[in-house]
């Protein structure tokens, strides 16, 4: 008597299981996360030793989608930010991020401040005067929580390098 009570609940809770299933699947395409396409770029062709250099990182993401700022209102979304690993004799002096722009996300009381579509960030990096010639590579991350209009997505990260070329230092 026990054996057809088993199958009566495991067939339903088997059919359960399988929609639950299934629902997941349409619920994640549906959500897909927006990736940021990134282009860097080396502002100067000429590099030597003891200079600073400009790093510029294009971002472009998909039509309709925008990242948090750099500096956000809402303590609870993720700014953008991009970090770097260092070559040694290589330093950071400045990120400028752009200008941001208020968003009101459906449902929010206050604007978010984002940027949008495209948008580019600015480094300036010094280089010591030892650094020696040859080869260089700096390694990035940038940081964003990208949204549309009525929601925004997981936080991502993306990995991002510059190459360049330093030449031997000029003596006078």
């Amino acid at each position: 008597m026990s054996m057809p009570k088993t199958r009566t609940v495991v067939v339903p809770l088997g059919f359960l299981v399988a929609g639950l299933g299934l629902s997941g699947v349409s619920t994640s395409a549906q959500f897909r996360q927006p990736t940021a396409e990134l282009t860097p770029t080396v502002a100067q062709q000429a590099i030597q030793p003891g200079q600073t250099v400009t790093l510029v990182l294009r971002v472009e993401l998909p039509e309709n989608i925008h990242v948090q700022s750099d500096k956000p209102r809402d303590r609870f979304v993720i700014p953008t930010l991009l970090t770097f690993t260092l070559p040694e004799g290589v330093t950071v002096e400045e990120i400028t991020y752009p200008e941001s722009t208020d968003f009101l996300l459906e449902g929010w009381d206050e604007a978010l401040t984002v940027f949008e579509h495209e948008f580019t960030i600015a480094v300036r990096l010094a280089l010591d005067a030892d650094v020696s010639p040859g080869d260089l590579v700096v390694a990035g991350s940038l940081l964003y929580q990208a949204c549309d209009d009525r929601v925004c997505f997981a936080p991502a990260t993306a990995a991002v390098e510059w190459r360049m070329h330093v030449e031997p230092a000029e003596h006078r």
